[in-house]
Formats: C-alpha cells, structure tokens, sequence
C-alpha cells in the first residue's frame, strides 16, 4: 500500500488498502506547457521587432543591454515559477481510490491542499466513462461520471487516463466490499449491496 503520510491520508480504516492512485491524464500537463511555452517565447520576438522599429523611425531611443537583460530574466523566472506551478498542480492533484472509498487530493499552489472524502464505495450507483474528441481518443482519456446515493448525485473525474480501466476497479472494489460484509450491512452501508448482495445472504433472507 502506498504511503498515507504521503498521500496526505491519516485516516486509514483497519484492512482499507490503496488500489490505485489516479492523476489527470499527461496531456493536460502538456497542454499547459506548450501554452507558457508559446507565452515565454512570443515576447522575445515581438518586443525586439517593436523596438527596432521604433528606432528606426526615431520615435525611441536604444536601450541599454543590461536593461534588455534585467527584463529578460524577469520574464523568464515569471515563466519558470508558473511552469513549476502547473507541475506541482498536476502532479499532487489527485484522486486515490481504495478499497473502501474515493478520496480527493486537491491542489492549489504550492502550499495549499485539501483533502476530502468524496463518498463510499457503498454510495455508488452507478458509473459512466465518456471519451470524446479526437485528442481523447487518440490518447485514451476522458471523464468518470459516479452517480451515488448521496445529497451530492454525482461527481466527475475529468481527463483521466484508461477512464474504463479506472472504473473496472471501481466495480472491482465494490465487489470486494460485498465479499468482506458476506451478509447485508447495516442501514448506514445501503447502495451498492442491494445489487451486488452474495447469494448466500439471499438465501438466508429469503429462507
């Protein structure tokens, strides 16, 4: 199991286990890269053009190279710290999924993080992937969609990758929890088991 310090978890019940830990797909990191890539460049084409043609017309007058230069590492440590920024975002927001519930890791810069338990295995209705675009299928990500029986009807995992791997473990887990309970839990773990309840727990209620 991974580490739940880690993971920021420290709740962890008797037996509960981290099955996977799922991240947005590695496009969307690199969606924003290629954009801070095109934003850190375009400023060193257009801003020596402007003012080489305003010297020429004589409206201003050259700049000195060590001012060019003192802006120039401006813009580019500006460039860097939003690029670290998205790394960390990407890279720490997160949902773990394990074999008793969905937890989501909320990043928000670099010292700000939530984390929230988004509902039990045992509140979920239902679940629903979409892949859509040519960019999605090409790569194989999309949104999870898990309908539950909570106040909250549902919830959506967006851009992950292998969105159908994610909710074979899903179901996969659900599964497990039946097994654990082997009969029809308490009132308070109603959901899932009213159709996934073991024959032998059928049988026995329905002598």
């Amino acid at each position: 199991m991974a580490d739940d310090s880690m993971l920021g978890l420290h709740d962890f019940r008797d037996g509960e286990r981290v099955i996977t830990i799922v991240r947005h797909h590695w496009f969307v990191l690199f969606r924003e890269v290629i954009g801070i890539g095109i934003l850190f460049i375009l400023p060193f084409f257009l801003i020596p053009l402007a003012f080489a043609m305003s010297v020429q017309n004589g409206t201003l007058p050259p700049l000195p190279g060590g001012v060019v230069l003192f802006f120039a590492s401006m813009w580019t440590l500006m460039m860097w710290h939003i690029l670290f920024a998205k790394w960390t975002d990407y890279y720490y927001d997160i949902w773990v999924i394990t074999n008793w519930r969905i937890v989501d890791i909320d990043q928000k810069g670099f010292f700000n993080r939530t984390v929230a338990t988004l509902l039990t295995l045992d509140h979920i209705e239902d679940v629903e992937t979409q892949v859509s675009g040519i960019i999605g299928s090409i790569f194989n990500f999309g949104t999870i969609q898990v309908q539950t029986a909570a106040s909250e009807r549902e919830f959506l995992m967006q851009e992950v990758p292998n969105p159908t791997g994610v909710e074979r473990m899903l179901r996969s887990a659900q599964e497990e929890q039946v097994r654990i309970f082997g009969t029809r839990p308490s009132t308070r773990h109603q959901g899932i088991y009213d159709s996934f309840m073991p024959p032998a727990a059928a049988a026995s209620e329905n002598p």
